[in-house]
């Protein structure tokens, strides 16, 4: 989608097929890196980790060739998964569509470890991002780690190189709509329609849910070449990841 069009919604066909042409550059340097170093290796065979919220498959990916993981990829969108599914297969990864908001099939204590990218952002409703949340702890082993990853919402409006959340110069409170432009690998962007919420709301989700307040990295890209040049992600973090434990 070109920029400047409507936002595209995160449940739409249209939204797949340009999300699956991302240019994922600074997330494949700043997020999954550092989700993989928190996570761990797999502390034995065969053990369980979810994607939740998983989309094309892109941190799957990553999870699978890590260790010895198992991985439970689970999405709302039918459509993100058909793509996950033809680009990103693997003996270890199991694809499945879920309703945003609860794990019935998983027992409680279950789970070795989950990571959740990209994903309370394109949510509005704070309601099942709590629910998630707890769910999320609910299957967690005591102890596992919870890696979640987003949009740094300090960020808005800065211009990065291969994205923007929200225009510059706005301010945004928690629950407002933001048009986020991506760019993808031809060099055209599409425009999404993310949710601003505070790091002290992204806070509260994980402790009302039993979970202790999370560390909090704001990964940035070293400076390469004249300061005077260099790219937004150098000064600024686009994502953050915070880091807790069921």
């Amino acid at each position: 989608m070109i920029a400047g069009d409507d936002p595209l919604g995160w449940d739409t066909t249209a939204a797949a097929d340009a999300y699956r042409d991302r240019d994922m550059r600074l997330a494949e340097k700043l997020i999954f890196p550092a989700v993989l170093r928190r996570l761990g290796r797999s502390p034995g065979p065969d053990r369980l980790v979810l994607d939740v919220g998983c989309g094309t498959g892109a941190i799957t990916a990553r999870l699978a060739g890590a260790g010895e993981w198992t991985v439970q990829a689970l999405d709302p969108s039918a459509d993100m998964l058909d793509i996950a599914r033809a680009d990103r297969p693997h003996p270890r990864v199991s694809y499945r569509l879920f309703d945003g908001r609860t794990l019935p099939w998983l027992a409680d204590d279950s789970v070795d470890g989950a990571v959740c990218g990209l994903v309370y952002c394109t949510d509005p409703d704070d309601d099942r991002l709590a629910a998630l949340t707890a769910e999320i702890h609910r299957v967690l082993r005591p102890g596992t780690p919870y890696l979640l990853a987003d949009l740094n919402p300090a960020a808005t409006g800065v211009g990065f190189s291969t994205l923007r959340h929200g225009e510059p110069g706005a301010l945004y409170t928690d629950g407002d709509t933001v048009p986020t432009r991506l760019r993808l690998r031809d060099g055209t962007t599409m425009t999404s329609a993310t949710h601003y919420r505070s790091l002290d709301r992204y806070r509260s989700f994980l402790t009302e849910a039993g979970f202790p307040a999370p560390t909090v990295d704001l990964p940035t890209l070293p400076v390469d070449g004249p300061a005077q040049d260099a790219p937004a992600e150098t000064r600024t973090a686009p994502y953050m990841i915070l880091t807790t434990r069921a």
